[in-house]
């Protein structure tokens, strides 16, 4: 097995600075007993490049309300099976073409029709979901659920590659999972509100949540007000668009290619502010 990553991408997931945040914040590690919270984790980008990087896992606390909460404490617990993700990957249609109807009819099913199944259909939701946009559930049904379809270019598309209906596709969408099943077991997930976890001292916190004045997700978090409560005892990170506080660093990555149509019309800044 080599290095983990994500199972799949979701709007504001941190995997392409993740090695970026996590050198940063392995400054603040003292020692063995360092426990860090990853609060608003989603996919866990960050946590699973501490991983790659030999932090101890039992020492990682995921917290998520999204169905990425649930994900990561069935992950951390042992309780999510691989067996029984592989029957639903393995009913997902071969034919590409038929795979963007067969996620839509997946995603009309009441959550509650399907409770112990919730983690297996969420990530076949997720890594079908139409620009990565993330995928959570309200009233026993998934919401924000737009997919995306099988695209070739055209002679004058600006996008040249092929769109695939799922990012990554079935085969390797299960074996990324199946290698967090062995790389991340022993991780401490809490599918829960972020101020119902009980944070020890001298911690690192990361925090992650939807940016201001963007998708909120479907939920709502006064990190500031989190900040003010635990700062005085725990270094804590913050990832937003812009500083927050008085030591930060900016790790826009300002690239042009992106996005659907091969071109990144806007540039969000990424900052990392540290409250010490």
């Amino acid at each position: 097995m080599g290095k983990l990553t994500i199972p799949c991408a979701y709007q504001g997931g941190k995997q392409r600075i993740a090695k970026q945040i996590v050198d940063i914040i392995k400054q603040y590690i003292k020692d063995d007993n360092t426990q860090f919270y990853d609060l608003c984790c989603g996919s866990g980008a960050v946590s699973i490049e501490l991983v790659n990087q030999d932090f101890f896992v039992g020492n990682i606390h995921m917290v998520d309300k999204s169905p990425w909460g649930l994900f990561w404490k069935q992950i951390g617990d042992g309780t999510f099976s691989i067996d029984l993700f592989k029957a639903w990957i393995d009913s997902v249609p071969k034919d590409v073409t038929k795979i963007q109807e067969y996620i839509k009819e997946l995603s009309k099913v009441p959550v509650y029709k399907t409770q112990l199944d919730i983690s297996y259909i969420f990530l076949l939701l997720q890594a079908s979901s139409f620009g990565s946009k993330s995928i959570w559930i309200k009233d026993n049904k998934w919401q924000n659920t737009s997919f995306r379809n099988y695209w070739l270019p055209t002679k004058t598309s600006n996008r040249r590659s092929p769109v695939n209906p799922m990012m990554p596709m079935p085969d390797t969408l299960y074996q990324r999972v199946e290698d967090l099943c062995f790389g991340m077991d022993g991780v401490n997930g809490y599918w829960d509100d972020c101020n119902n976890i009980h944070i020890k001292s001298n911690s690192i916190i990361y925090i992650d949540p939807p940016y201001d004045k963007t998708t909120r997700y479907g939920f709502k978090f006064d990190y500031m007000s989190f900040i003010k409560k635990y700062n005085k005892d725990n270094i804590i990170l913050l990832s937003e668009g812009k500083q927050l506080s008085n030591k930060a660093i900016n790790l826009t990555d300002r690239r042009h290619k992106g996005g659907i149509s091969g071109e990144r019309k806007k540039i969000n800044e990424e900052w990392l502010n540290i409250f010490e």
